[in-house]
């Protein structure tokens, strides 16, 4: 029996919806239907661009849409947990983008709120459908094709992004770990099948201002560390993320969108491609076949995986920020 269209509903008419758009629109179980911003002319330029059947002038008209089976939720980081909270409260099944919520508290009352309301509420995370991401761990956990795994460097550049107005306030969740953490913390979790046990990190930053650079120190559950440095500064730090074992090293270039690994043992080098129209399409193609299935939680991207890496990437911010994040 063939799954049901899965209709979604888009809060916020950010610089992704574009790409996600077309990741609804490639997967066989989901379709667009409506989209929402703050203001009605906002909204419906986004609309138009995309051809996209109905517009609203706010987010309560959205949820309240009774075509709309799911809101996949886009907005600022300060926006998220209010958010995902109205769309719940209207009996919405949510995919709210990342960084999931700004605490642990709020990630937590999100998933106990999607309890309550019977619905299903994923934090979105491509990386962790990407059909390489499959292979990677195939070929660290069950080929062992690198030997015992030593260590793993990530490193990433995104250049660009102090311009958003905001970024630059961390209690709004400006930053550069803030932004782009889940990615790291959750990827090892996932293809490593294991856990983080111990965390440690020191950024740079212009006075009180959020970060602009980050590096964190991790201790895996399995005995493996990990590093990873995340940078706004430079364009000259190539983003890739590198699993070093007794016989062999893998590198994935730009892992949470990519469709390649380099795998190298005995000082050979090979490039294995697995070819993707979207970055986006398998996870959508996910969130649309689990809530056919009457799923209220992801069986990948689990409530339990969302809040572990919550409370870590909150327990740094309140290290580093302690005065701002005395009352959030």
């Amino acid at each position: 029996m063939r799954n049901p269209i899965i209709r979604y509903g888009i809060m916020g008419a950010a610089k992704i919806v574009p790409r996600a758009v077309a990741g609804m629109r490639e997967s066989p179980h989901s379709e667009v239907v409506a989209i929402a911003a703050r203001s009605q002319q906002k909204a419906q330029k986004m609309a138009d661009h995309l051809h996209i059947q109905r517009a609203y002038g706010s987010y309560e008209q959205l949820c309240q849409d009774p075509t709309v089976d799911v809101v996949y939720i886009p907005l600022w980081n300060a926006g998220h947990f209010n958010g995902a909270r109205l769309a719940l409260q209207h009996h919405k099944n949510v995919l709210l983008e990342k960084p999931f919520t700004l605490t642990y508290a709020q990630a937590k009352t999100l998933f106990e709120l999607a309890k309550q309301q019977h619905c299903f509420l994923m934090e979105a995370q491509k990386a962790a459908f990407l059909p390489v991401t499959s292979a990677v761990q195939k070929q660290l956990l069950t080929n062992r094709a690198i030997g015992d795994i030593c260590g793993v460097s990530i490193q990433e550049s995104h250049p660009g992004i102090e311009q958003i107005p905001w970024f630059h306030d961390v209690t709004v969740g400006g930053g550069a770990f803030y932004g782009s953490a889940s990615y790291a913390l959750e990827y090892l979790q996932l293809v490593l099948k294991t856990s983080i046990i111990d965390v440690q990190g020191q950024i740079s930053r212009v006075a009180q201002q959020a970060d602009d650079q980050a590096q964190v120190n991790l201790t895996l559950a399995n005995g493996v560390l990990a590093n990873v440095f995340m940078t706004t500064k430079s364009t000259a730090v190539p983003s890739k993320l590198t699993f070093w074992g007794t016989t062999g090293e893998l590198m994935v270039p730009n892992y949470w969108k990519t469709d390649t690994y380099f795998l190298t043992v005995n000082n050979k080098t090979q490039k294995v491609q697995i070819p993707q129209q979207s970055e986006f399409v398998h996870e959508f193609n996910h969130v649309s076949t689990q809530i056919s299935a009457k799923q209220e939680a992801s069986s990948v991207m689990s409530p339990q995986l969302t809040l572990a890496t919550m409370k870590i990437i909150d327990q740094l911010y309140r290290n580093w920020y302690p005065q701002q994040f005395k009352n959030i």
